[in-house]
């Protein structure tokens, strides 16, 4: 087993061989990592849907959290330094911090994306799990369970005056 030490210098010359950019992705992304942490750590489970944000739709036409294709653009640099950061935090970053986080950084950019929470079935017990779909793609928590959505909460891309551009 490595020593905490030996883990950290790693982690820093990996972070030392990326490009600036992509640092102040990773950066970015612990910091909503942690404050996604902090909303549903602090935030009774009653009022925790009304603290996600964006407008709650109907799961007709929902993707499922398999589909996960590897892509260009934004919303996928984004949510591969959200699923990259989530294994080396010290706190719980689960599917839905990682989709509150990408949530967020995608509406920083004006990127539209769509959250969804759903459940699967395990033998006699139920799995709950997020996902975030933007640009066409899962973005985070794809798996290769099929998962019955429950609850999805849109963020609508906006350009110049607040138009939608585009919709997940």
């Amino acid at each position: 087993m490595q020593s905490f030490w030996s883990r950290s210098r790693r982690r820093f010359r990996a972070l030392g061989r990326m490009s600036w950019s992509d640092r102040a992705l990773a950066v970015e992304s612990l910091a909503m990592l942690a404050a996604a942490r902090v909303l549903v750590k602090a935030t009774p489970q009653h009022r925790l849907v009304s603290r996600i944000g964006g407008s709650r739709i109907t799961t007709a036409e929902v993707p499922s959290a398999n589909s996960k294709s590897v892509g260009s653009g934004v919303g996928w640099r984004i949510g591969a330094s959200v699923e990259r950061v989530a294994r080396f935090t010290w706190w719980r970053s689960m599917c839905l911090e990682k989709a509150l986080a990408g949530k967020w950084m995608l509406r920083r950019r004006g990127i539209a994306s769509t959250m969804y929470v759903g459940m699967a079935r395990k033998g006699s017990e139920f799995i709950a799990h997020a996902w975030l779909v933007g640009e066409g793609q899962t973005l985070t928590g794809a798996g290769n369970v099929s998962y019955a959505p429950l609850a999805a909460f849109r963020e609508r891309s906006s350009g110049p005056g607040g138009t939608d551009l585009k919709s997940a």
